[in-house]
């Protein structure tokens, strides 16, 4: 009877090993905003968009269990104690940043450099419907504020998560907001009216766009499955039957434009005008 107990105890200790060790896979991430350099460099003072939006999803993902993000001080002291790799990582972001094109070689020294697999990219930049030219968030404040501009503005964001092992794309997205007010105006005649429009930004990236980075980025971590089953409402199954397994079960329901954008890694796109409004 002991030999039994002693056994079932064995086993029971095993099966609970087996379950802590799976459950303590740790994911390493490096978060790097295209402006991580840029500190206190507007007119403003301001913290740049990508950074203000790099800090929120750092804070989420850091609060996400066996998900652990490098601080944006911790990755600015290191890599000031390496010229080369800050010289190397500024051109591999203003490249990004300009032509959203990824410098493999640069994120596999990064990866080195912080002991992480994965690196998180995030860009922003404003445009108008008048003109194709990327240009910095405050500095569009500036310029508007200067010549009293009144054309609304568009703060595109894009985020993309990569695999520096094997040199892939895990996820990307793109979002969108005007950042003009509820009257068209994107203005700072005042101390008063530019903090306005900073904390407009903050609480959309806290509150929209982090969020949706945080758990597209979890997910491709820790995947759900997603099971399909195609059964007919006119048939009536037997007890004995099972539903048919089909895993394109849901391919109706998307339009063939739709299809394309998922094949082709562009479907997380967010046009948040409309989701976001503050009054001040």
């Amino acid at each position: 009877m002991k030999k039994l107990f002693y056994k079932i105890l064995l086993m029971a200790v095993i099966i609970f090993s087996s379950v802590t060790s799976a459950q303590a896979v740790q994911f390493d991430v490096l978060v790097l905003p295209t402006e991580v350099f840029e500190v206190c460099q507007n007119y403003f003072c301001f913290p740049e968009p990508s950074e203000i939006g790099a800090n929120y999803v750092i804070d989420q993902l850091n609060n996400t269990k066996n998900i652990n993000v490098i601080k944006l001080s911790d990755v600015r002291a290191k890599l000031e104690k390496n010229q080369s790799l800050k010289s190397q990582t500024q051109d591999m972001l203003k490249t990004f940043e300009q032509t959203e094109k990824i410098d493999y070689q640069t994120l596999k020294n990064l990866s080195e450099e912080f002991n992480v697999k994965s690196v998180i990219i995030i860009s922003c930049y404003a445009i108008t419907d008048r003109a194709e030219t990327r240009r910095n968030l405050w500095e569009v404040l500036e310029i508007s504020s200067a010549f009293k501009i009144t054309y609304p503005f568009s703060l595109t964001t894009t985020a993309v998560l990569l695999d520096t092992v094997n040199s892939t794309v895990m996820w990307s997205g793109k979002f969108s907001k005007t950042v003009s007010d509820t009257n068209g105006y994107f203005l700072a005649l005042s101390q008063a009216q530019a903090t306005s429009h900073l904390e407009k930004i903050r609480q959309y990236f806290k509150n929209l766009v982090a969020p949706s980075i945080s758990q597209n980025v979890h997910l491709r971590f820790f995947p759900r499955e997603v099971r399909t089953f195609n059964i007919n409402g006119k048939q009536k199954l037997d007890d004995t039957e099972m539903p048919q397994f089909r895993p394109n079960a849901l391919e109706h329901m998307i339009t063939p434009e739709q299809k394309q954008q998922i094949e082709g890694g562009d479907f997380n796109y967010i046009d948040s005008t409309e989701e976001l409004i503050f009054d001040f």
